[in-house]
């Protein structure tokens, strides 16, 4: 049985390291940054996100474990909209690679849901970059809806 505990601190180092390269590439494939301004972006946005490492208020760090044996991460928040209502939003879900494509994204999405619901918001949002092909075919199959769609062109120097 898929089961999520609080990540403990050595964890979260791991994590926090493991999360700023993984952002950094995908602003680099995605919004077309530089990998060095990519990588200072991903520092300063996790660094204000998270100003309390693990303590910080109304942020979850979770690891996904089946028997035992880590398969994934969660990271969501409670936050409070531009028109005031409060939600919450998944910044990052990542299943082991060993683990993938078993069924454990749809499960650690499910026991999501219970511990926001637990946690009394009735609002999940999150974000997936345009090539995240399965993630967006999850997403969707679960119920969730697009909500808006930045799209860019590269135009040839002349």
């Amino acid at each position: 049985m898929v089961r999520l505990r609080p990540m403990t601190a050595e964890e979260y180092r791991e994590y926090y390291r493991h999360s700023v390269a993984s952002y950094a590439d995908d602003m680099v494939r995605n919004v077309k940054l530089t990998p060095e301004a990519a990588q200072e972006r991903a520092v300063r946005t996790l660094r204000d996100l998270l100003t309390d490492g693990l303590a910080t208020r109304d942020h979850w760090l979770k690891v996904a474990e089946l028997d035992g044996e880590r398969i994934g991460t969660l990271w969501y928040a409670r936050l409070t909209t531009p028109a005031g209502t409060e939600i919450a939003y998944l910044f990052d879900i990542e299943v082991e690679e060993a683990a993938r494509g078993r069924g454990h994204g749809r499960r650690l999405m499910e026991l999501l849901e219970e511990e926001i619901a637990a946690i009394g918001l009735t609002r999940i949002e999150l974000n997936v970059f345009g090539h995240n092909d399965v993630a967006r075919a999850l997403y969707e199959d679960l119920g969730y809806v697009e909500m808006s769609r930045q799209l860019f062109k590269e135009l040839g120097a002349g």
